[in-house]
């Protein structure tokens, strides 16, 4: 007492049909997962680059604020011993420290602009890497209907000995 045909090739399909419906679904989720971890990461690089362009404003407002307060207090100094303070001397003192204070402060800036175009490129990446593996995930999918619709058609082409009469199928309570 052997198997029938007919039924061995029912159960044959069931199983291809079910292991190509999980691989279509692991597929596809992986993608989504993968994607969705991809975009976390673009947004917390999203916000580091916002973190440091806000950084770059409140330095320089700190420095500005720092460079007032020394011109301040070395006016104070020269008004306290009675110099004058539009003298050639006062002049240069002043545009010396004025010169270096605002090259240290576009350095600084610019330092910290630089950090925050790094982190804006890779939140970039991040986002078309997360559509790639959305993509890869879908691709994927795809690639293993595509694979079970040829191993199908091989199978009733005479690839493997299916029924000729599919009617004998009817009646297996298979939905193939």
């Amino acid at each position: 007492m052997g198997i029938d045909p007919v039924t061995l090739s029912v159960v044959s399909l069931a199983a291809t049909a079910a292991s190509t419906a999980v691989g279509v679904y692991s597929s596809i989720k992986q993608g989504e997962a993968q994607s969705a971890a991809l975009k976390a990461q673009q947004d917390q690089q999203r916000q580091r680059e916002e973190q440091l362009r806000t950084r770059a404003m409140q330095d320089e407002a700190a420095r500005r604020e720092e460079l007032a307060s020394n011109l301040s207090t070395i006016e104070a100094i020269r008004a306290g011993r009675g110099l004058s303070q539009t003298s050639p001397t006062a002049l240069v003192i002043r545009d010396d420290l004025t010169n270096d204070a605002m090259d240290d402060m576009r350095v600084s800036r610019l330092n910290i602009l630089n950090g925050a175009e790094s982190a804006r490129q890779s939140a970039e990446q991040a986002g078309n890497a997360a559509s790639n593996a959305l993509t890869a995930g879908y691709l994927g999918a795809g690639r293993s209907l595509l694979d079970f619709g040829t191993s199908m058609a091989g199978s009733m082409s005479g690839g493997t000995k299916a029924p000729k009469n599919m009617d004998a199928l009817r009646n297996t309570g298979s939905k193939f």
